[in-house]
């Protein structure tokens, strides 16, 4: 029983794929008779000109890092002294930060500082 539903299956398939009758003469003859692709130089050095092009635009007009002073980044240091923590900004200004210490301070010496804005 399976075996006839798998010959009608294959009879309806091959019904409906079934080429045209000249077809696959014509795929035949254009596959012997058809032209081999020759190496074309102006092609090719259009080709690699475009994209030396492009490779040389791209290394132009890539951003570069952030513009910084003097083309290095700006990292103020600071004295902590008496609990109170004294940094000069490259505009010429202090910033002073103190306070009581909280419980489970880090060490002497060692700390964390946030610092929000620009500094110019």
């Amino acid at each position: 029983m399976a075996d006839d539903a798998d010959a009608d299956l294959d009879r309806h398939l091959r019904d409906a794929f079934e080429p045209a009758p000249h077809a696959s003469a014509r795929v035949a003859e254009a596959a012997l008779a058809g032209e081999t692709r020759r190496w074309r130089p102006a092609w090719t050095a259009a080709t690699a000109a475009a994209a030396a092009l492009c490779l040389a635009a791209a290394v132009a007009l890539w951003p570069s890092g952030p513009a910084t002073e003097h083309g290095r980044g700006v990292f103020p240091s600071g004295t902590l002294t008496d609990g109170l923590l004294v940094v000069p900004l490259p505009d010429g200004s202090v910033a002073i930060s103190g306070g009581e210490a909280r419980p489970g301070r880090p060490d002497d010496g060692y700390g964390i500082v946030i610092v929000e804005g620009e500094l110019r």
